[in-house]
């Protein structure tokens, strides 16, 4: 069971069976990135790419992120984000469609590609999107570039078998 670790949802679980193949991020790397980024998302706008689940933008729209979107093109993760956005009562918006299609951005762009996909290379293709943050979710160990677009990297943190970039404007 996978449940939502802040904000008005917090404690609440994800009614939706995680579809195979995706893989949730950490109850631990989430609490990471909000500390990171803000428990706070008032006025923030969110754009989670890769959504799988919708966790993530659930997430942000627990803890005030306004408008939210997420994006996916598998069939059973779509079907798996309306549930747990329509079961919680969180507005955000279910975008179905290939992430690099997507060609409106948001203060806060989180990436999260398939393991197995290139990093670096999903980090420059999304940058244009990022507002003010960005942060990329890959395998622990991966290379980053040190900038996306005009956004520096701040760090990178590892937990577990799992790392977050963060890029964010100056």
């Amino acid at each position: 069971m996978i449940k939502v670790t802040g904000g008005t949802l917090r404690g609440r679980a994800l009614p939706a069976a995680v579809p195979e193949g995706v893989r949730p991020t950490s109850s631990r790397a989430r609490e990471a990135l909000f500390s990171i980024v803000g428990q706070d998302l008032e006025g923030v706008s969110f754009l989670d790419l890769f959504s799988g689940s919708g966790l993530l933008a659930i997430e942000a729209w627990s803890r005030g992120a306004r408008p939210v979107s997420a994006v996916d093109r598998a069939p059973r993760s779509l079907a798996a984000i309306r549930q747990n956005v329509a079961a919680l009562g969180a507005e955000v918006e279910v975008v179905s469609g290939d992430v690099g299609a997507v060609t409106r951005g948001a203060d806060l762009v989180y990436l999260d590609p398939p393991f197995a996909d290139d990093i670096a290379a999903w980090i420059v293709r999304v940058a244009p999107l990022a507002g003010a943050v960005l942060v990329a979710e890959s395998r622990a160990g991966a290379g980053v570039p040190d900038s996306a677009g005009a956004l520096p990297l701040e760090g990178v943190r590892r937990y577990g078998d799992t790392q977050l970039a963060v890029y964010r404007s100056r």
